[in-house]
């Protein structure tokens, strides 16, 4: 007669290098050096909070810990230690991580179940730096968690083989987080409560493209700046919507012409959801109404693909300040049309009103904002920025900031 292996309720770390194979091929022996210490801290790191490494393959480490809060502490312990090592001439080192909670079956000190198998699948979605939790996870942690962190929800997410979807969460440092996060979270018992807001962290890029060797380019070089942290990757519109919704990076470079959902067509979900998140749009040539209806979707700038690495950083930079950046060719193809118009009066001349509303728009203030500074309801604000618009025969707000600018009007 069969006996049935012990099972017991455990929480499972999982954590590999974003990227190893690159690290591999560039870097040869100084990889390998890089390699064996990222699994020497993660070993240190789960024992000194009571777990155990059950598994080393490759560039996967894998642990089991007793309690679910002790997994979280490790992670974001072992994700700061990762993020401060000197990695020689590897540069940067950056590990994914997922934690899930389930039964398991123990046999001979391995573990079987489906808890292993949905936290690689949720491994498999987590970008560099980032620590994902299971709902699993997330109910025996029961409120807690370590102080100076936070969970961000990033609700239901389809994870590869599974028929479920699966709530997932984010461990974030308050360092890292807005501050709404923050003042939402404090009910957590563990929860340290001297917040500090993205602005004293890095610029957190997301990079949108479907030409791999553009992202690599791209990451490549935003890697080497201070203020950078490239913390994703898409290769189309619909994932470049999912990878926004999952990582919330602070600006994204978004390629217009991709397949699946175009960049355009991405720019406007993405700002639908997360008006906070900039956008700077990228493509490989200048069409005028390519350049106003990515303008017009939410983009804060308008970068060509043969734009020199010093101002793509510095249309980052530009967005991520609340500043429009547009190349020098698309400010010369707008300043000429407008030019084109200039000497022509519009049919219908511009009230009193609309030349106020006219000059707040060349200041980049949003209706709500207009309303407010000339003491009028949003809807009016609208109507007039309409009726600018029609008047003067333009096709977005930034063209009708140029105008502004172009008559003195600012």
């Amino acid at each position: 007669m069969s006996v049935e292996p012990p099972s017991q309720h455990l929480t499972f770390l999982f954590a590999d290098v974003e990227g190893s194979t690159r690290l591999a091929e560039n870097h040869g022996v100084d990889a390998r050096v890089a390699l064996t210490r990222y699994h020497e801290l993660a070993a240190t790191t789960c024992e000194r909070h009571g777990g155990r490494i059950f598994e080393r393959i490759g560039d996967g480490a894998y642990a089991a810990f007793p309690h679910a809060l002790d997994a979280v502490i490790a992670a974001d312990e072992l994700q700061g230690r990762i993020a401060t090592e000197d990695w020689g001439a590897v540069g940067r080192v950056r590990i994914r991580i997922a934690i899930v909670s389930g039964e398991v079956e123990d046999r001979d000190e391995r573990f079987f179940g489906v808890a292993l198998f949905r936290a690689a699948r949720l491994q498999d979605l987590a970008g560099g730096g980032e620590t994902l939790l299971g709902a699993s996870a997330v109910d025996d942690l029961q409120g807690r968690l370590p102080a100076g962190t936070i969970l961000r929800d990033l609700g239901e997410q389809r994870l590869r083989d599974v028929p479920t979807p699966e709530r997932v969460y984010a461990l974030v440092h308050t360092s890292r987080a807005r501050s709404s996060e923050v003042a939402l979270s404090l009910d957590f018992e563990e929860q340290g409560t001297d917040a500090v807001t993205d602005e004293d962290g890095p610029i957190r890029v997301l990079l949108v493209d479907d030409h791999a060797v553009v992202r690599r380019g791209l990451r490549g070089f935003l890697e080497l700046i201070k203020d950078f942290d490239v913390v994703g990757e898409a290769e189309n519109g619909r994932e470049g919507v999912a990878a926004a919704d999952r990582l919330a990076p602070d600006v994204v470079l978004m390629d217009l012409l991709m397949p699946e959902m175009g960049g355009l067509e991405a720019i406007a979900a993405i700002k639908e959801a997360h008006p906070e998140i900039e956008i700077v749009a990228v493509t490989s040539f200048i069409e005028e109404e390519k350049v106003t209806s990515a303008l017009e979707a939410g983009a804060s700038g308008y970068l060509l693909k043969d734009a020199e690495a010093d101002e793509v950083a510095q249309a980052i930079r530009a967005a991520y300040n609340g500043e429009v950046h547009l190349d020098p060719a698309v400010s010369r193809l707008l300043a000429q049309r407008l030019r084109q118009r200039k000497d022509a009066e519009p049919v219908e001349p511009l009230t009193g009103r609309e030349k106020e509303v006219l000059a707040q728009l060349a200041k980049g203030a949003s209706n709500k904002e207009i309303a407010y500074e000339l003491g009028i309801t949003e809807r009016t604000a609208r109507t007039h920025v309409s009726n600018i618009l029609g008047k003067l025969a333009l096709a977005s707000r930034t063209q009708a900031a140029l105008y502004a600018v172009e008559h003195k009007l600012v």
